[in-house]
């Protein structure tokens, strides 16, 4: 059982802020124009995605009526904020970005985020706490680990280091809160929150023509940056290994949904995530053209 004021109370004392970072340390120059490139559409992967889960983890606060578990995903939604921060100083740093510039999103991640911050709040926590360590374990599992092993700046290593260790916290939650709906729930309860979080058209475009398809195009930008993605597959099978540990988190419908994603994309069937990006991609042109 997770000590949830202990938790608080690190998560209040471990915080961090980009000010404490020397960002013109030496080291930059060990990073090449390059390696620079290379990294470029993943780093922005990489801050849009941590900028989503700001917006998730502010809506979990805000539908949450306990106090000791509002503030800790407060205080999670601050950690994801600085964590954005950080990773775009990192781009400017190595010269993928000027100093106030943003990356751009891709389309899906676009949308993901837009919609996400006009209804995150209507979607039901329970849901969220499905999904949120997927993704989480599959960024610090893999991705964040092959970028301190590849990246010769001590500065990198600074920042992923904090990083690392606000996402341990995450994770602890995150199946913290998986197993308490799987327990506290019924089966059906929590089938109605996931009906009722995307039975909507609003959910379903966040879903569909948001995040499946933004794993899909982060996967590609894995892959062009040297990861063998076999790193990333372990990573989300540790999903499916910790989940399936627990017959709380087991019998979730959501958890069960994304297991059978994971277990899909883990033996390579991407097609669906691929045909998305392509969809979406379609949609995309029609409306330039349309506006233009």
């Amino acid at each position: 059982m997770l000590d949830l004021p202990r938790l608080l109370e690190k998560s209040k004392r471990l915080q961090w802020s980009t000010d404490d970072i020397d960002w013109e340390a030496p080291g930059a120059d060990r990073v090449s124009p390059k390696q620079a490139s290379d990294l470029s559409a993943f780093m922005a992967d990489l801050y849009w995605i941590e900028s989503i889960a700001a917006v998730v983890f502010d809506a979990m606060a805000q539908r949450d009526a306990d106090p000791t578990r509002k503030a800790i995903f407060e205080s999670f939604a601050v950690d994801e904020t600085r964590h954005a921060e950080a990773e775009r100083q990192l781009m400017v740093r190595w010269g993928i970005l000027r100093k106030h510039e943003r990356p751009v999103p891709n389309p899906n991640v676009r949308r993901l985020l837009a919609t996400l911050e006009r209804s995150a709040s209507k979607v039901h926590p329970s849901v969220f706490s499905a999904i949120i360590p997927m993704t989480e374990l599959v960024l610090d599992g893999a991705l964040v680990k092959y970028l301190v092993r590849v990246v010769d700046d001590p500065i990198c290593h600074r920042v992923f280091e904090g990083i690392n260790a606000d996402e341990a916290r995450h994770l602890a939650m995150d199946f913290h809160m998986l197993e308490f709906y799987g327990r506290e729930q019924s089966r059906a309860a929590n089938a109605l929150d996931l009906v009722r979080s995307f039975v909507r058209p609003s959910g379903l475009y966040a879903m569909f023509f948001g995040y499946l398809p933004m794993l899909a195009r982060t996967r590609e930008n894995i892959a062009r940056m040297g990861l063998d993605l076999e790193e990333a597959a372990k990573a989300m099978r540790r999903y499916v290994e910790l989940g399936e540990r627990n017959p709380d988190i087991a019998r979730h419908p959501t958890y069960a949904l994304m297991r059978g994603y994971v277990n899909n994309v883990t033996q390579g069937n991407t097609r669906l995530g691929d045909l998305l990006v392509r969809v979406s991609d379609v949609v995309d042109g029609l409306s330039s053209r349309r506006a233009a």
